[in-house]
């Protein structure tokens, strides 16, 4: 690729007057506009359109530039930070210049950072955690100078013109694992910890009057408090080094920052600073705060870790959700207090139950927001979307409602610039282009975005959210801002009437019948019923309006049974559940009862939507609201398998409008990374089960119905009966046998396609068998079908000789005779029976991990008429193929090469004329077998 005549332009320019150039009077503005903005331009970049390049103004704080010159963006988010230093610096060898720019892309999660003075173009791995002391070639992965632009100039838009970037080309210039990657969620979090244990240790020590909810709280708002004011300090809010000076040697640290904390309260308005009662505020005052004691160490220890000689955190470019995933984890953990009045850091029980905590991906919010919020805005107006009402009923660190507040944020902007003379007075013109109004920001905050959380860390955490997330951008505060800010403009709002504590699934009607006077203080709030009625306490005037416009969230996934879940609810607790909510009592479960809860705060036509485990769809247990749902909702989309980082169990979102269903309404239903499937929504009502299942296509959707409805089919479970086999501990079973009271045995690795190829030994007595089937005379009947629970595609064989199965096989038994047996066992092993299985399984598709019984039940059985010749010859045709397969088999491990060939090609051609043979059975077109066999 040959490069443009500009960039050979440039070139020859810089070489002609390179002293120039290169003189210390030639600043970073004029190196700028007369060769980088031309050469990103050259590369496909409009430098004009703060859309694709966020510009930053040359604002130096303290004797430090804050920002990074330029921010290419991909829609919304940052692709790469551009920092521009001017020639007389030796790029190359200026550790400084480096670690700036590497200490923004790390910052701000980008990856890949250029720092360029047009003579040298270097680009940098921002994975890597930067420490100061680094040299200027750590982490460097390509160093281009201007000689080599036009001969290298097709390396350059591989990586970094507009359309390589838009299309993520821009990342394959890295190594796919360099060592020492430590992101900076990982590294916040890291010393948020350590800062939570040095805090509790120190408060419980020097305050033992507090209780360890108090303990907990105070904690909490003190390092939130801090890190809010040095974010402030980077995005030009506060003056630059103010909060640090308070941590100074000799200083009584926290006196100081009870008194930046107050001229917080006066200047912010938050509920994050609260400290004088007033009842025109929602929030109660913290009358805790500037009682207590601390020593001074452990927040000087705090301070200095959020400055650069201590850490290289660029608080101006760390997007809000790499934040609420660092606070998402820190919230996992709780301090609580021994006997001795010592304070300790602990997993949560539900964290504990849970495995861990795990922050619902970006991705995932940006959807179920794009499918609530965004189909509710469209053909709107500002004044009619000051009247929507947003939910996350367990909002957590807030990820949820930062996304909806956001998409709202852009969406009025939108308007705005369409509309430019009817609302210019609510945006402002800044260095980066347009933006909305503080005061325009906190009206849309306040009318819209409402939160419940049990965990009242959580409901601080997520105020905090907001709070940062409506302060984005304001780095470029205009003189108008700074005059708001000096006489006094309170600018915050206090979200205290819009993100409420307390607990979304318990009401007041939980006391009902009940003695107050049974819970003590601490159980009272371990409870927190919540009065969504409530005009003072709830949101009484949303209810009496019919409900919320949009509910979104990601419920808590904690089983409320077995190990720990008594330290998650009480029996009492459970018991209310269950009933309130017609839940099961098989394996309960909180996201169920969240999501019947959903259904009771969504308005008429609002939309409603969660990601929750994709059990829901399918599991037995689920079945009355699954029919609820279906009855009574309109369910718009029900789509599988989200990727969810760090989740073993598959996911499912949901998308449903609070309105009836009527009998053409369809349903787009699929899996994430295929086509979604239309289904009409009462069709799933014929389920029994009411299960929601989908289909990879409409043509398998069409053949694996048409061999449903054929009137010579029966689901297995009606023609047999299938179990699992016993269950032992696996060191009671041997390889070879070492007693006589042993006998002979078969796990799922001993068997395959009409085969058993290893035995096992097993003393099968009742001490020894601790589940499954301990029925001797099932586990014995002879003959029966052995099916292997796992594995990527059916695999069975038949047994005749009384081999016990173990839990990993199931077993087909019945009053059968032997040809029925082999006849059924023909058609499980087919590619036809496995393609419907497939297709028909929600919970495995093309990998298998586990065939469900309730699947197995399910798969269609041609019956045989034997009063009708055709369907006596095409069975015993059958059992005559499968005793050949099963001939061969057992000669298959005992033959050398050549013959072992030739049998294998044997059984390939039998294989083949079994399927075409079941084909025949189950009437199945050229069409359709082309389906079945991928053509």
């Amino acid at each position: 690729m040959t490069a443009p005549k500009s960039i050979y332009q440039l070139v020859e320019k810089f070489e002609r007057n390179k002293d120039q150039y290169k003189h210390q009077d030639y600043n970073e503005s004029q190196v700028r506009a007369e060769f980088v903005d031309p050469l990103f331009e050259a590369l496909g970049w409009n430098m004009r359109d703060s859309s694709q390049v966020k510009r930053e103004g040359r604002v130096s704080v303290w004797g430090r530039v804050k920002h990074p010159d330029y921010s290419f963006m991909v829609g919304r988010d940052t692709a790469f930070y551009v920092e521009t230093k001017k020639p007389s610096i030796n790029l190359r060898d200026s550790a400084e210049s480096a670690l700036q720019l590497r200490a923004y892309g790390w910052s701000g999660n980008t990856e890949v950072g250029i720092l360029t003075d047009f003579e040298e173009f270097v680009v940098y791995d921002c994975r890597v955690e930067p420490k100061t002391g680094d040299s200027a070639n750590a982490t460097r992965v390509w160093l281009m100078t201007y000689e080599h632009y036009i001969e290298q100039w097709e390396e350059l838009v591989k990586y970094f013109s507009r359309d390589a970037v838009q299309a993520g080309e821009h990342r394959a210039i890295l190594e796919s694992k360099p060592r020492g990657i430590f992101g900076v969620d990982a590294a916040f979090l890291r010393d948020m910890e350590r800062w939570r244990e040095a805090l509790a240790k120190d408060i419980a020590e020097r305050n033992p009057n507090l209780n360890q909810r108090e303990l907990n709280l105070l904690v909490q708002r003190t390092i939130d408090r801090i890190v809010f004011l040095r974010i402030a300090e980077d995005r030009r809010i506060e003056p630059y080094g103010r909060l640090e000076r308070t941590a100074g040697e000799g200083r009584q640290v926290y006196e100081e920052l009870k008194i930046l904390f107050r001229e917080a309260d006066d200047k912010y308005n938050s509920g994050l600073f609260h400290f004088n009662p007033d009842a025109a505020r929602a929030s109660e005052a913290d009358d805790l705060s500037m009682k207590i004691v601390v020593e001074s160490a452990p927040l000087r220890s705090i301070i200095r870790d959020l400055y650069p000689w201590k850490s290289l955190y660029q608080f101006s470019v760390i997007p809000a959700d790499i934040l609420g995933q660092v606070y998402e984890r820190f919230l996992g953990k709780v301090i609580e207090l021994s006997e001795d009045g010592q304070a300790q850091v602990t997993d949560k029980p539900e964290v504990r139950k849970a495995g861990g905590v795990y922050y619902t991906p970006t991705y995932i919010v940006d959807y179920i927001v794009e499918n609530t919020v965004g189909k509710l805005l469209k053909g709107k107006t500002p004044s009619q979307v000051a009247k929507l009402r947003i939910l996350d009923p367990a909002c957590g660190s807030g990820s949820f409602l930062t996304g909806a507040y956001q998409y709202l944020l852009d969406w009025h902007l939108d308007y705005y610039r369409q509309h430019p003379q009817r609302f210019r007075n609510r945006r402002r013109e800044t260095p980066e282009g347009f933006i909305l109004t503080t005061a325009e920001k906190r009206r849309i905050l306040l009318n819209n975005i409402y939160g419940v959380d049990l965990d009242q860390n959580a409901v601080e955490v997520s105020k905090l959210a907001l709070l940062l997330k409506m302060l984005e951008n304001e780095s470029g505060a205009t003189g108008r801002q700074t005059i708001m800010f000096s006489a006094g403009g309170q600018i915050l709002p206090d979200l205290s009437s819009n993100i409420k504590w307390g607990n979304s699934l318990i009401g007041m009607d939980f006391y009902s019948g009940k003695q107050v006077g049974m819970f003590d203080e601490e159980a009272i709030y371990r409870i927190k019923a919540f009065d969504w009625e409530s005009k003072r306490d709830g949101f009484g005037e949303i209810m009496d309006g019919g409900g919320f416009d949009v509910v979104i969230g990601n419920p808590p996934w904690v089983s409320v049974s077995g190990k720990f879940g008594n330290d998650i609810l009480s029996s009492e607790q459970l018991s209310y559940l269950i009933d309130k909510f017609q839940g099961n009592t098989y394996r309960p479960n909180l996201y169920e009862y969240f999501v019947a809860q959903g259904l009771r705060l969504i308005r008429p036509d609002g939309l409603y939507s969660f990601i929750v485990p994709d059990r829901l769809g399918f599991n037995r247990q689920f079945i009355p609201l699954r029919e609820s749902i279906l009855k009574d909702f309109k369910i718009i989309q029900w789509i599988y398998k989200l990727p969810f980082p760090g989740i073993t169990a598959d996911t499912l979102v949901f998308v449903i409008q609070n309105r009836a269903a009527d009998d053409s309404s369809s349903i787009l239903v699929g899996e994430w990374s295929k086509k979604l499937i239309s289904r009409i929504q009462k069709s799933f009502l014929n389920d029994k089960t009411r299960k929601i299942e989908y289909f990879e296509s409409t043509s398998t959707q069409r053949l694996a119905e048409a061999i449903i409805s054929n009137p010579n089919v029966l689901p297995l479970k009606k023609i047999a009966k299938t179990a699992v086999g016993f269950i032992c501990k696996s060191k009671l079973i041997t390889t070879s046998q070492i007693s006589d009271v042993q006998i002979p045995i078969i796990k799922g690795g001993s068997i395959g396609r009409y085969e058993i190829h290893g035995k096992l030994w097993f003393e099968f007595k009742k001490a020894n068998v601790i589940g499954g089937t301990n029925d001797k005379k099932k586990l014995g009947t002879m003959p029966k079908i052995v099916m292997r629970k796992t594995g990527d595609r059916i695999i069975a064989t038949y047994e005749s000789t009384g081999i016990f199965p173990e839990q990993s096989l199931y077993f087909l038994y019945s009053n059968l005779s032997e040809l029925k047996y082999k006849y059924i066992l023909g058609l499980l092993n087919s590619r036809l029976m496995n393609y419907f299985f497939q297709a028909k399984s929600l919970t495995n598709k093309k990998s298998i991990a586990q065939v469900k019984k309730v699947d197995l039940d399910q798969l269609p059985i041609r019956i045989i008429d034997f009063d009708k010749r055709r369907d006596v010859d095409m069975h015993d045709n059958m059992v005559a193929l499968v005793e050949t397969m099963l001939d061969l088999h057992k000669q298959l491990p005992d033959l050398l090469p050549p013959q072992r060939k030739i049998v294998e090609t044997q059984i390939e051609s039998t294989d083949r004329q079994i399927d075409r043979l079941v084909y025949r059975l189950y009437g199945l077109t050229d069409d359709e077998k082309d389906i079945v066999e991928g053509k």
